[in-house]
């Protein structure tokens, strides 16, 4: 039974959860399943990239369905979108996105939060359209050790289809170097590419509306780490991202036309 937490929530937080999961249900007919293996204790739930940007449907998916029986989320959201005037109101109001950074996201766990990371950042999120069906954390494990010295379960979280709706050319981290958007931003990434209305996609920020696809969204049971997982974050977070993986094999293979 889901809390009653309108009082915690901002004006309008319900009416726009609700709109997203109805969009959920018609424009992307979304699969959103596994939640109930989110542990009711604090944890941290790692997910995979499956859009660009701001454009990214598995984190408004996600956050809708979420929301229906939960009240515990934070996000560890971009630097840029933290300093956007405007935007950053947003992000931290409905988002419930927090500072991206170590520190942050162990305080949020001690509070007893569910904190939603997706290691992969810029690098996976702008991925090559050729490279849609793969889980790309670009090596990064520092999502497990954050997990074990905070004494958490990590939750994974599989998105899979998102990425059909917008074509990806070049991931662009040479350009992404050249403007100094790696130094100051640090995003690693300036795609190049197609998408629609505008026909052009010309980096991570660049507006347009992703054309429907069909999503599948899953929450695979918790991971919890042995104290073996401290001399080995690599193996661990390696084990972790190939069983993600697998899900994503399959949920892709279940899209396939004729499936």
């Amino acid at each position: 039974m889901r809390p009653d937490t309108t009082g915690s929530q901002p004006p309008g937080f319900r009416f726009i959860q609700r709109l997203v999961l109805k969009a959920a249900k018609t424009y992307y007919r979304a699969e959103l399943s596994g939640f109930e293996n989110i542990p009711p204790g604090p944890a941290l739930l790692v997910g995979n990239h499956n859009a660009i940007a701001v454009v990214s449907p598995e984190i408004w998916l996600f956050g809708s369905r979420y929301f229906e029986e939960y009240d515990k989320l934070k996000v560890l959201g971009h630097d840029l979108v933290l300093r956007a005037p405007g935007a950053a109101r947003f992000a931290r109001s409905y988002l419930k996105y927090i500072p991206n950074s170590h520190a942050s996201a162990l305080r949020a766990l001690a509070e007893g939060s569910h904190v939603l990371v997706y290691p992969g950042g810029a690098w996976e999120s702008c991925r090559p359209s050729r490279e849609r069906g793969r889980i790309d954390f670009a090596g990064r494990t520092g999502f497990v050790r954050l997990a074990r010295e905070a004494g958490v379960p990590i939750v994974p979280v599989v998105a899979t289809g998102a990425h059909d709706g917008v074509y990806v050319w070049r991931r662009g981290t040479r350009l992404a170097r050249a403007l100094g958007l790696k130094r100051w931003f640090r995003i690693d990434a300036f795609p190049v590419g197609l998408s629609f209305p505008l026909l052009f996609l010309i980096g991570p920020l660049f507006p347009f509306v992703p054309l429907p696809r069909k999503v599948i969204l899953k929450v695979l049971p918790p991971v919890t780490l042995t104290h073996a997982d401290a001399a080995g974050d690599a193996r661990a977070a390696a084990a972790i991202v190939a069983a993600m993986q697998q899900v994503m094999n399959e949920s892709a293979a279940r899209r396939a036309p004729g499936s």
